[in-house]
Order: C-alpha cells, then sequence, then structure tokens
C-alpha cells in the first residue's frame, strides 16, 4: 500500500488511494519491518552518490556487512553535476507511466533539486 497516481497520467489523479498529490506521513500502515512510506508518496534522497557503476564496484569487495555508497558521484550524462541517488518512487508513478513505486528503485538526482515529488528518509532508532 502506497500512495501513488490512479487515474489518467498526467491529467487526472482520481486520488482512489485517498490522497490527490502527497499524503502525510504514515497514512499508510507499516511494512513487515516496521518502516513506513518506503514506497510511493515523494522520492526519497539518500546519503549515496549516484554512479552507473555503484553495484559493480561494490561486487569486488565481496560480501560486506552495513555497505555504504561510494565516496563520490558521476553522472556520464552530466559529467560536472553529480547526483545523490533516489528511491521509492512518488505519488507521480503510475502502471501506465512508470513502475519506480518500490524500495529497490534507484535513481538519480541533483542534491539542490526542489521538485515537489522529492523529499528524504529519515530513520528513528529507539
Amino acid at each position: 500500500m502506497a500512495n501513488s497516481w490512479q487515474g489518467a497520467f498526467p491529467a487526472t489523479d482520481n486520488g482512489e488511494d485517498g490522497f490527490k498529490g502527497t499524503a502525510p506521513v504514515a497514512s499508510f500502515p507499516a511494512n513487515g519491518y516496521g518502516l513506513y512510506d518506503m514506497t510511493g508518496n515523494v522520492w526519497q534522497h539518500v546519503s549515496d552518490w549516484y554512479r552507473p557503476d555503484t553495484y559493480r564496484e561494490q561486487a569486488r569487495q565481496g560480501v560486506v556487512a552495513n555497505p555504504v555508497g561510494l565516496a563520490s558521484g558521476f553522472d556520464p550524462d552530466e559529467p560536472l553535476s553529480p547526483k545523490r541517488v533516489i528511491r521509492g518512487g512518488s505519488f507521480l508513478c503510475s502502471e501506465a507511466f512508470c513502475f519506480s513505486y518500490r524500495p529497490a528503485a534507484r535513481m538519480k538526482l541533483s542534491p539542490d533539486s526542489a521538485l515537489p515529488n522529492v523529499g528524504f528518509r529519515l530513520v528513528k532508532t529507539s
């Protein structure tokens, strides 16, 4: 369950999930790990820098506990503009437009972007 686009994209979001546009945090039940909003609603900036070769470089390290991203970003499409990783899709994702409303979805975006469908993840430990 997540906030995504329902209706004819991009003309009409019917809000069948209860929301047109973004939804308040924790509007949907937590997942099996007790985490809220891992998909849909807004793309979430994470701390990793974007590089297209990230997974290949990490695979060279073998099995790593708590892997972290690479120390620097590189976008071959815009080599002078490093990007951060965003994950999870947004309310603008729909079956007609994209299938990126899932935690594994990984895209790139400039860290100074102010798009209305982008936010960030926070983690609170008990």
